[in-house]
């Protein structure tokens, strides 16, 4: 997910019809700029080389989401899927969790096959390490492994939860949220990623490593 605005102009995106590297090209009505929706880049038109800011985001079931945010309300629209099951990704092993760091940074990306076997996965990049969760609805997550200066390696542990092996705290995987133990309170941040085809995350980020 992206920010739809570049310095203080707002800009209205639509499904421009086209694919570059196999995957979708978005279009802004103001500019008629042509966007990567996985780089998150203006690629032609008068916005190129343009960077949209990352949201973190989450996809997973309405069911699983309302219960932790009964309050929200959701957009429905026609001619839309109805239903989000986790079933949709068939064939985990042909997709991935990628997480792109910013220009100039690594773009480490997890199997989804991985991350439902092992539901708390490390990731070792420049600077502070990540941590990429799997849980309830099928929701992915990726977080800085780090709390106040202080890398922290985790593992999973039942019931939803992890833990890191520096203190014992148990932390919440959906909200990186330290629920018992010395760093009660604490929590950790979160950083954007999004869910791809791995072909066509491979085919923009060739030199790229993929966990699997």
């Amino acid at each position: 997910m992206y920010a739809s605005q570049v310095e203080e102009r707002k800009l209205t995106f639509q499904v421009s019809g086209y694919l570059w590297q196999r995957s979708l090209v978005m279009r802004d009505i103001e500019t008629e700029t042509l966007w990567s929706h996985l780089l998150g880049r203006g690629m032609r038109g008068e916005l190129e080389g343009v960077e949209l800011k990352a949201v973190p985001s989450v996809m997973m079931t309405w069911g699983k989401w309302k219960k932790r945010h009964p309050q929200t309300t959701v957009l429905a629209m026609t001619r839309t899927v109805q239903h989000y099951r986790e079933r949709a990704w068939k064939n985990p092993e042909n997709y991935v969790y990628g997480i792109p760091l910013g220009v100039g940074q690594p773009a480490p990306a997890v199997t989804l096959e991985r991350l439902r076997r092992d539901r708390i996965v490390s990731v070792k990049v420049a600077g502070p390490d990540l941590v990429v969760t799997h849980g309830e609805g099928g929701a992915v997550r990726a977080f800085r492994a780090s709390v106040n200066g202080r890398e922290l390696d985790f593992a999973a542990r039942p019931a939803d939860r992890m833990t890191d092996r520096e203190t014992g705290t148990e932390w919440d995987p959906a909200t990186g949220e330290a629920l018992e133990g010395t760093l009660r309170g604490s929590r950790l941040d979160r950083v954007s990623g999004t869910m791809s085809y791995r072909a066509a995350w491979e085919a923009f980020h060739p030199d790229e490593t993929v966990l699997e």
